[in-house]
């Protein structure tokens, strides 16, 4: 079975922060099991974000 994966864009609006802050995350090593896709960029697994301490569908700050 494989993981579900967001991108950048899709992993900051279902957490209802800014793709800054997932950049930030992926690149400081929060983000475990992050993936560069060719064609859709930065594909961020939706555990990692769980495990990170994000919430999905948070409202937008």
């Amino acid at each position: 079975m494989t993981r579900p994966m967001l991108t950048q864009r899709e992993a900051a609006a279902a957490c209802g922060v800014s793709r800054s802050t997932i950049r930030r995350r992926r690149e400081a090593g929060d983000l475990p099991g992050c993936a560069e896709d060719p064609r859709r960029g930065w594909m961020i697994p939706v555990d990692a974000l769980l495990a990170a301490g994000f919430r999905l569908n948070a409202p937008s700050p």
